[in-house]
Parts: structure tokens; sequence; C-alpha cells
């Protein structure tokens, strides 16, 4: 996000001349913090989801094999309860809109004038 700040310094300046309100910038920031948050929660409990499907296929099969069937049928060795998904999303988008919070108070103290002149 500091880097996003840095990039579009002359984005933020132009937004402020033309009148956007600071808490408007501060706004699309901390968004957008927030949904880069979001998007890799979502990744890791997809890949969660992922490993834990390939441990109840693959590896239970090896372990059943392994202990002549002592394992039965349906057992699961690895079970991920919903609440913990949206706990984790949640997660991800707090610590993102969290980590966010600084960048969006700099790019709302940028002075329009310098960060037009900064190209």
């Amino acid at each position: 996000m500091v880097m996003s700040i840095y990039e579009r310094t002359k984005e933020i300046g132009v937004m402020k001349v033309i009148g956007a309100n600071l808490p408007d910038i501060r706004r699309m920031f901390l968004l957008e913090a927030g949904l880069i948050g979001f998007l890799g929660g979502l990744l890791g409990v997809g890949l969660s989801f992922l490993i834990s499907l390939l441990l109840n296929t693959v590896l239970a099969g090896f372990l059943g094999a392994f202990l002549g069937g002592m394992m039965g049928g349906g057992s699961n060795i690895s079970i991920i309860p919903w609440w913990t998904a949206v706990g984790g999303l949640l997660f991800a988008t707090v610590i993102g809109v969290i980590a966010g919070y600084s960048p969006a108070r700099r790019a709302m103290r940028l002075s329009a004038l310098e960060s037009l002149r900064n190209e």
C-alpha cells in the first residue's frame, strides 16, 4: 500500500485539486487494502480446502493400506469447519485494513501542489 501511494502521487494530487474530500481518499485506500486482504484470505482458505481434500483422499488411502484397513471407509483426516473458513476470511480482511490505515493517512496528508510537482 505504501508503494501504491508513491506510484499514485500525481493521481492523489489531481483528486485533491478537483475537490475530493479527505475521508473519500482515506476510504478509497482502506477499501483497496481490505480487498487485497480479503482476496489473500480467499486464496488461503481455498488452498486449505484443497490440501484438506488431498489429505482425505490420497493420504487416507495410503494410511488405510498401511494400517491394513483399520481406518474406516468414511473417516476423514482433515476437517475444516465453515466457521473457521469464515473467521480466516474476516481476519485477513481486518489485517488488510489495519495494514492500510497508515498509508491511507499518508495519502490524506499529501500536499496537492507538491504531489503534482513530483512527477
